[in-house]
């Protein structure tokens, strides 16, 4: 799961985020909430509830804000 470094003399990679890194960070949060929230509207429809939807956007939104924190990290 490691990655392999970099030959020597490549130059390292900028530091800071660009407009894709922000659109990549929307994508994710919108796809959790679609996914889940889709999820949990439909597990609302066919278990006659009216929790599921809620707890899906919730879900869907700390499952992708975890997947942006991993894949782009902490800025030093």
């Amino acid at each position: 799961m490691g990655s392999t470094p970099p030959p020597e003399g490549t130059p390292p990679p900028p530091r800071g985020g660009s407009t894709d890194d922000g659109m990549v960070a929307l994508s994710y949060i919108l796809a959790g909430l679609i996914l889940y929230g889709g999820l949990g509207w439909l597990g609302d429809h066919y278990l006659h509830t009216k929790w599921l939807l809620p707890v899906g956007l919730i879900l869907g939104l700390a499952t992708s804000t975890y997947l942006i924190i991993k894949r782009y990290g902490r800025l030093e």
